[in-house]
């Protein structure tokens, strides 16, 4: 299909606040998702994001259609993680989307690997 998108839900541990991220997906592996940084997420949007205080993330929901990769690795601070994230669990139709819980200090770049 090509390109796609979906957000990424966090709380901010110190005020509660909700962070709503739009994210691009290239739909490429091996390639970063890129974060909106306020006119929409793109191909030309940052490659990470940074939060202003610590957060949580509890949800992402991305868009069906996605070809050539199947899930995102969680990287931090150009860190791999153990975190991945399968796009069929994980899509904005499904109201059982499981609730995410995974902390990110503040000032940590946050990004994703797309996988195949």
């Amino acid at each position: 299909m090509g390109a796609f998108y979906g957000v990424l839900i966090a709380r901010g541990i110190r005020t509660g606040k909700s962070y709503s991220v739009d994210m691009y997906f290239s739909d490429t592996a091996n390639d970063t998702v890129r974060f909106d940084a306020g006119a929409g997420a793109s191909s030309s949007s940052p490659e990470f994001k940074v939060f202003p205080e610590p957060v949580v993330i509890e949800d992402i929901a991305v868009q069906s259609g996605a070809a050539n990769t199947s899930k995102i690795r969680l990287v931090v601070n150009g860190t791999p993680q153990p975190d991945v994230f399968r796009y069929s669990v994980h899509l904005e139709t499904l109201n059982n989307r499981p609730k995410l819980n995974i902390g990110i200090k503040e000032g940590s770049m946050l990004s994703f690997l797309q996988l195949a």
